[in-house]
This record gives structure tokens, C-alpha cells and sequence, in this order.
């Protein structure tokens, strides 16, 4: 009978140390896939905001402002 005990509580470890792997490796799945959206997240803002920055730099000092409206004028 003790063997029999021993066996059973040896295949409940067993089972609760897959269970609770199984839960651990999907929790650190979810933190990581959550760390590399918001750094997917920042790059893109970063992206963009060097865009923004190079279109005002290119757009408001490139070059004479009557040149700048004589190209605007057609747009309107």
C-alpha cells in the first residue's frame, strides 16, 4: 500500500510539474510578446517622428518662400 502511495503522489508531481510549466511558458509568452509590441509601438512613434521632422525642416527652410507658394498654389 505505501508503494502504491509513493507511486500516485511521484505521477501527481509529475502531472502538476507539466501543468505548471505549461502555465509558466504561456505567462512569460504573453510578457514577452507585450514587451515587443510596445517596443514595436515606440519605433514606430520614433519613425515618425523623424519623418515629421524632416518634411518641416524640408518643407518651411528649402528654399525661397514666393518659390514655395508658386509650387503650394497649384495644390489649392
Amino acid at each position: 500500500m505505501a508503494e502504491f502511495l509513493i507511486w500516485l503522489v511521484a505521477a501527481l508531481g509529475a502531472v502538476g510539474g507539466v501543468v505548471l510549466g505549461r502555465v509558466w511558458g504561456r505567462v512569460e509568452g504573453e510578457r514577452a510578446g507585450k514587451r515587443e509590441a510596445e517596443s514595436d509601438a515606440r519605433e514606430e512613434t520614433l519613425r515618425r517622428v523623424e519623418r515629421g521632422r524632416d518634411s518641416v525642416r524640408d518643407g518651411r527652410g528649402a528654399s525661397d518662400p514666393a518659390d514655395r507658394l508658386r509650387r503650394n498654389d497649384g495644390h489649392w
